[in-house]
């Protein structure tokens, strides 16, 4: 899911890429799903708009209704969205079913949506580097693959939309968040190290 929201964003800003993963993932198993305007307002403060503008005009997303209005949509009357190549009459690129949808769909909410990291109003290049190392943990929260450890610095900074020498700076972002105890990226050896927190621990990927 990671790796289509990176392909498939119309264009590499780190607030488009964010809602692209966050509306693939309402949208993954008929191309269609619903949005509100909190919705969108929680993912991305003060860029919401101007973002769903970009995806509409791209025609990456289709609305029913003006920008406008969608942003003003409530829990109660939301708005229904389409993603054009998520229909299903092209190829289907995710094969789970309805459950396990609405599962993902839900921790990538609660990792970038969660009280500290609005609280820091952390932007969404570090939003998105929260969920490539939530995503790729071992079992006890340590970074990247049991086996190795550490997560390739490159892959993270492609991810993030940052240059690899920014990744260190957004990871003790992550740290004074509570998201990570720990975090250093070892440009020599092009490799993130770092841990979860314990307040987060379940949220992790389990490489």
């Amino acid at each position: 899911m990671l790796d289509y929201a990176q392909s498939h964003a119309p264009n590499p800003e780190p607030e488009v890429r964010l809602a692209v993963l966050l509306l693939t993932l309402r949208a993954a198993r008929a191309g269609t799903g619903n949005i509100t305007g909190r919705d969108l307002t929680g993912w991305l403060p003060g860029d919401a708009e101007k973002v769903l503008h970009r995806l509409v005009g791209a025609d990456w997303l289709r609305l029913p209704h003006t920008v406008a209005e969608t942003m003003a949509s409530q829990p109660e009357d939301p708005t229904a969205f389409t993603v054009p190549t998520l229909l299903p009459e092209h190829p289907r690129p995710f094969a789970f079913g309805k459950t396990t949808r609405a599962r993902i769909s839900g921790w990538a909410q609660k990792v970038v949506g969660d009280r500290k990291i609005r609280k820091k109003k952390l932007g969404a290049a570090t939003r998105l580097l929260a969920l490539y190392t939530a995503a790729r943990t071992c079992p006890d929260g340590r970074l990247g693959p049991a086996e190795d450890g550490g997560l390739p610095l490159d892959r993270a900074a492609a991810f993030s939309t940052l240059p690899p020498e920014q990744i260190a700076e957004h990871a003790s972002l992550l740290v004074a968040a509570d998201r990570l105890t720990e975090a250093e990226a070892d440009t020599a050896a092009g490799t993130l190290w770092g841990q979860l927190s314990e307040c987060v621990l379940a949220l992790g990927g389990l490489l």
